[in-house]
């Protein structure tokens, strides 16, 4: 039989263990409490996910690409890639989009494809079906982290090809309509954002970002000073610039990461012109990863088997937190 201080002293054991249990499953909890209120304050500039260049572009029609390499072999060989159909894309995790557009103005319409009567063949076209195959996506998805669609708005002369008509202001109104027909109600918006303060990530899901990546004289005829759907690629010093266009992140892997630090959303590279493909070359991939970049566009994000290569641009996720913007303790789920 316990004597009366032997019982005692086991009660006040048992008392602290209890104590100290309740102890450590608060501190638990509260370790859990704010990890979860980190991850639902994490905001869309502090992750990164990968998309495709030129999503649209299946590979070109027989005869165009022999006619191509008889007449220019290198160039041939920098449009040798394709891509899996839009929805197909965003199944496997792409999150950046890109979509080159021409204007016709008698139709009042988008055809979709990269170098005119040459290199046309697309999974969509014209842009309407496009947006409304993504749309489709989206809302079967309502939980996706935002998708970044990037457009070139193409009318470049090639000597011996048709002539493309020009872009001008009215081509950009109709654009615009296009867009808010199909997504106005789901828009990451330029004018919202102020200061480079973005959304968080959980407001932002099932939301799309529409990028115009264009030069000067086409930002010139889009920028009118009023409200539109399309983010433009500013000057960095432009007080409304908030998201960035840098291709090349082993040339500006430095900029990017200052830019990244400072509040900025940039678009990168990991391959070009089926260069690193071929050869199997991951210190672009790798430079782009760590620039920060949110946004790292590749035409390879399933292994280049078409060149007997290994090359691929993959995260382990959808998305993961950014190495420069995002803080500890960090977590990103779709």
């Amino acid at each position: 039989m316990l004597s009366i201080g032997k019982t005692l002293k086991a009660i006040g054991y048992g008392i602290m263990t209890i104590m100290t249990g309740k102890r450590w499953v608060m501190s638990f909890l509260g370790l859990l409490l704010a990890t979860q209120a980190t991850a639902a304050e994490l905001r869309i500039n502090q992750i990164q996910f990968v998309g495709s260049h030129n999503s649209y572009k299946q590979a070109m029609s027989w005869h165009w690409a022999t006619l191509l390499g008889w007449l220019d072999a290198d160039t041939a060989q920098t449009l040798d890639y394709e891509h899996a159909s839009l929805a197909a894309q965003l199944d496997l995790g792409m999150r950046v989009l890109e979509i080159d557009v021409f204007y016709d103005p008698q139709s009042a319409t988008f055809p979709v494809g990269h170098v005119q009567l040459i290199d046309m063949n697309s999974h969509c076209s014209p842009l309407r079906a496009c947006l409304e195959q993504v749309r489709r996506w989206s809302d079967a998805h309502p939980s996706h982290i935002p998708i970044w669609i990037m457009f070139n708005a193409k009318d470049q002369p090639i000597p011996r090809l048709p002539e493309p008509t020009p872009f001008d202001a009215r081509a950009f109104d109709s654009m615009d309509a296009v867009l808010e027909s199909h997504w106005g109600d789901r828009m990451i918006r330029a004018a919202d954002i102020s200061g480079r303060q973005w959304p968080t990530l959980e407001s932002s899901r099932g939301k799309v970002l529409f990028l115009l990546d264009e030069g000067d004289a086409k930002q010139a005829l889009y920028d009118t000073g009023q409200p539109r759907p399309m983010f433009m690629n500013l000057p960095e010093d432009d007080p409304r610039a908030a998201v960035m266009v840098i291709n090349d992140p082993l040339a500006e892997g430095e900029r990017i990461r200052r830019l990244i630090t400072a509040g900025f959303m940039v678009r990168t590279r990991a391959d070009a012109d089926t260069r690193e493909a071929r050869s199997n070359d991951t210190t672009r991939r790798d430079a782009a990863f760590a620039s920060g970049a949110q946004a790292v566009s590749t035409d390879y994000y399933v292994p280049a088997a078409h060149f007997d290569s290994s090359y691929v641009v993959r995260l382990p996720t959808v998305a993961r937190c950014n190495p420069v913007s995002a803080q500890a303790p960090c977590e990103v789920s779709e």
